[in-house]
């Protein structure tokens, strides 16, 4: 923290862009977030302006649809009042680099990638670009195994990202549960996101008895454990508050270098990192000129 304050400190010497490279944003705890008792936002999309001269920045928080074929929920058309009132110079999206994705229609982009299509669409309309604002997932692995052993980070990983995936598709056979597992561990948690594993880590048993020692229980599909990071109670809930707190200081870390570049940045992004990210977004936007 002296180092972060130091370099804070030496305006003459580290630029804007060093800043945001080594800066530490403020945020508000997960823990301390109030929502509904659905945990829902105040409204969908929760929008949020911040403003210092013209260096603007409207975000559009959204709880994220379960139903790929909501179209027509009022969220969309929500965000497209606001992106044509705003006008950005630049935008930033959840769940990957869309910048080379083309839609035929607006209704194609909602069906395929629900807000993050649309956001992609309105872009093209003005001839301006998305960047995705989500880290890729070798960095946030080596942020979390920088915290958590093997065992814990893929009790979270797999739990999160592909048995609730399977438990959705109503798959019950337990050979086609590892198929995919092993499938997720070798494309997914070796290959894309750069984890080297032993054979013994890659195994299903390991997973199982590391998710047993974690949550106290035998794992079972019908039965997992739901992440809710917004439950102070035991250390799985614990590894899925550090991801999202990683990926909001990286977020933010992102606003924060293309207000150097822009005007004017609006973000669609899931409706929790507004909240979270509120003190940062501040602390940003009050030192641009």
């Amino acid at each position: 923290m002296l180092l972060i304050f130091t370099l804070w400190g030496c305006k003459n010497t580290f630029t804007e862009e060093t800043i945001a490279q080594t800066h530490i944003y403020p945020t508000t705890s997960y823990l301390d977030i109030k929502l509904d008792s659905n945990g829902h936002l105040p409204s969908n999309p929760y929008i949020l302006s911040f403003e210092n001269g013209k260096k603007q920045v409207v975000f559009c928080g959204v709880n994220h649809l379960t139903d790929n074929s909501d179209i027509h929920n009022p969220m969309f058309a929500r965000i497209e009042q606001h992106f044509f009132g705003f006008r950005p110079d630049i935008c930033i999206n959840e769940g990957g680099d869309v910048s080379k994705k083309q839609y035929r229609s607006k209704d194609e982009a909602l069906l395929q990638d629900a807000e993050i299509g649309l956001t992609k669409v309105l872009c093209d309309s003005l001839g301006i670009s998305s960047v995705n604002g989500d880290m890729t997932d070798s960095l946030e692995f080596k942020a979390l195994l920088a915290k958590y052993t093997k065992g814990e980070f893929l009790v979270y990983i797999v739990t999160e990202r592909l048995m609730w995936g399977l438990k959705g598709e109503g798959i019950s056979d337990s050979t086609v549960i590892r198929e995919r597992y092993h499938q997720f561990i070798r494309n997914y948690i070796m290959q894309k996101g750069r984890v080297p594993l032993t054979e013994t880590e890659q195994d299903f048993g390991f997973y199982q008895s590391n998710y047993e020692k974690l949550l106290g229980r035998p794992f079972a599909l019908r039965g997992l454990e739901p992440t809710n990071p917004f439950d102070p109670n035991g250390k799985f809930q614990e590894i899925g508050r550090s991801s999202k707190e990683i990926r909001d200081q990286y977020l933010l870390r992102t606003v924060d270098s293309l207000l150097n570049k822009h005007d004017k940045v609006f973000i669609v992004f899931g409706g929790w990192h507004l909240l979270t990210c509120e003190p940062g977004l501040k602390e940003i936007i009050n030192r641009k000129r």
